[in-house]
């Protein structure tokens, strides 16, 4: 990141490496002297306060259009933590898993959660995907929008309660060994492949999908979004084709986390989280910057361009200080007058008899005894190479 063959200039216009390592060392969100006794209650604890403000801001900067879905998100991590989790279908495996809700139209996050494992304690004769969701899709009570949700999250107690109490109706996968499922709607012999058993009751919906592929088992889901037996021209349910719209959600937001990452290796979980923090700020950003740019008719950019134009005006400010600064090496500044276009500020002369100085240019034999000041750098320089400025800032 900070060589300065291949790396890139930005980076060191910010700050020298020895600084960026430093305060990725030092690098803390709580108060330590308090950490043990709110771990005691709280598993999250080291990094708590700032993970609550960063949900409140995404949760008041977007409003989310009809669908929803929630599904789980990995942050890779391989080091001590007490609710690391292991899921073999995600590529990094090992890691902290986040429960998130996304808007579907534009994949923004509007909220997260945690996965604490046994230290995450449900209300009685309650799930723990009941729980979460519960939690996830407060701000939205009584809207009338869709959740979408996979089998970890569906069940009977929880469909009926976001439609009766919440006003949400929800559509997502059943697994098969529900004991509320009839056993008649996995039966291959009532239903052969390429047809779907409807069962009702009152605003509910389940459905046995069987399709025609040969290895292909039953798909059961649940919905009180729709309320006919609509199967389209490809044989497929109308309750399988919304959830096929509207479940990749969460799934598309990870992928463009991972592919443009800020994350680095590290031993401290908390930093880990702080990284998955930064790759959703980013993302939802630049989601509500070409929303704007659409309600203002302007066409939409790219999220890498984004992303350098947003890195290049957080830093300009604070680059343009160093330029000040006693003692700044030359080379930091012209780094920084290339990156930005700024002029190097120009230095008081130095007090005193410059007769005893050594050129700048010149080699110990051929040192010219007359020395002059080049007006743009101030540094000592013979008659030869004196001009108006010297060679080296032409």
């Amino acid at each position: 990141m900070f060589s300065s063959k291949c790396g890139p200039a930005l980076y060191r216009a910010a700050m020298s490496e020895r600084r960026f390592c430093f305060l990725l060392r030092c690098l803390r969100f709580d108060d330590l002297a308090t950490r043990e006794q709110r771990k005691e209650n709280d598993k999250f604890a080291p990094i708590r306060k700032v993970w609550d403000l960063f949900i409140a801001q995404c949760k008041s900067g977007y409003t989310p259009g009809a669908h929803i879905t929630i599904d789980e998100q990995l942050l890779g991590f391989r080091g001590r933590c007490p609710f690391r989790m292991y899921i073999c279908n995600k590529p990094a495996r090992y890691g902290i898993k986040i429960i998130m809700i996304c808007d579907v139209e534009t994949k923004y996050m509007l909220g997260a959660m945690p996965y604490l494992g046994k230290h995450t304690k449900p209300p009685q004769g309650m799930s723990l995907g009941h729980f979460v969701t519960l939690q996830l899709v407060e701000p939205y009570k009584h809207t009338n929008r869709n959740i979408t949700g996979d089998n970890w999250f569906t069940s009977m107690q929880l469909v009926n309660d976001l439609l009766q109490n919440y006003g949400l109706t929800y559509v997502g996968t059943l697994r098969l060994n529900k004991p509320y499922t009839p056993q008649v709607m996995t039966d291959k012999k009532v239903i052969p492949r390429g047809c779907t058993a409807f069962l009702y009751d009152r605003a509910l919906t389940m459905l046995s999908y069987h399709p025609d592929k040969k290895k292909t088992k039953f798909v059961q889901l649940m919905s009180t979004m729709h309320y006919q037996p609509v199967i389209e021209a490809n044989g497929k349910p109308e309750v399988v084709i919304c959830y096929n719209k509207t479940k990749g959600g969460v799934d598309a937001f990870d992928q463009m986390c991972a592919r443009y990452s800020c994350s680095r290796k590290t031993k401290r979980w908390p930093l880990c989280v702080f990284y998955g923090m930064l790759n959703a700020a980013i993302i939802n950003a630049w989601i509500i910057y070409n929303r704007m740019q659409k309600d203002r008719g302007q066409p939409e950019m790219e999220r890498r361009i984004f992303m350098m134009k947003l890195a290049e005006d957080l830093i300009f400010p604070w680059a343009k200080d160093r330029m000040s600064f006693q003692g700044m090496h030359r080379s930091s500044q012209m780094t920084i007058k290339d990156v930005y276009s700024i002029n190097l500020p120009h230095q008081q002369p130095a007090q005193g008899n410059n007769s005893m100085k050594r050129c700048a240019f010149c080699t110990r034999k051929k040192d010219r005894k007359t020395r002059q000041q080049c007006i743009h750098c101030l540094r000592p320089v013979c008659v030869e190479h004196a001009k108006p400025i010297c060679c080296d800032c032409i």
